[in-house]
């Protein structure tokens, strides 16, 4: 058995391994071979597990080791990932879109609900930091031009509501805040 086979060695460099997870496989590996081979002349043959340990002993702690190898990474690489432009959970970006998608249409059914949607969705598109400025006008003047059209077109056509007009109402309220939701989602996310 060689000294890098040595139960002390192996436990080290397992432990060393396993705390420098973080760094890039390539960069894992060529630690873990200088270690092995400096452990290899330092240790040689030596068997006495008093004299092995001090063989590791002297090369530092496993984690003073993982820390000095952290410290030499390029920051990007030792750092976590920076966060994507988008902070905020796609779930949210969804639900931000679906609500004054469905504004028009609830709109039409009830205008409390209608009212309900859009304010809540008006509320989360311009607290979010996933659209910009032009993107967020868009959406928001795409969403109240429902409630403006309806409210022109119920004056407007209030002698004479038939079918047609109806249909164009329920066109209007339907394919306006539909069209703001689609932007929304296909919008790219802000840059940072």
């Amino acid at each position: 058995m060689t000294g890098t086979e040595h139960p002390l060695v192996t436990d080290y460099l397992a432990t060393i391994e396993r705390e420098a997870s973080f760094l890039p496989a390539g960069r894992r590996a060529e630690l873990l071979a200088d270690l092995r081979e400096h452990l290899a002349v330092a240790v040689g043959d030596e068997q006495d597990p008093a004299a092995v340990r001090a063989a590791v002993e002297r090369l530092g702690t496993p984690s003073a080791i993982v820390a000095a190898a952290r410290a030499e990474e390029p920051e990007t690489a030792a750092a976590p990932p920076a966060p994507a432009a988008e902070a905020q959970p796609r779930s949210r970006t969804v639900t931000t879109a679906v609500l004054l998608g469905v504004s028009g249409v609830a709109t039409l059914v009830s205008g409390f609900a209608g009212l309900a949607a859009l304010v809540v969705g008006l509320v989360l598109l311009w607290t979010s930091a996933a659209w910009d400025q032009r993107t967020k006008t868009l959406a928001t003047c795409l969403a109240l031009a429902t409630p403006v059209v309806v409210t022109l077109g119920a004056f407007l056509l209030a002698a004479r509501v038939g079918p047609t007009e109806l249909l164009v109402l329920l066109a209007v309220g339907i394919a306006l805040p539909a069209t703001a939701a689609v932007r929304l989602l296909r919008a790219r996310p802000k840059a940072a």
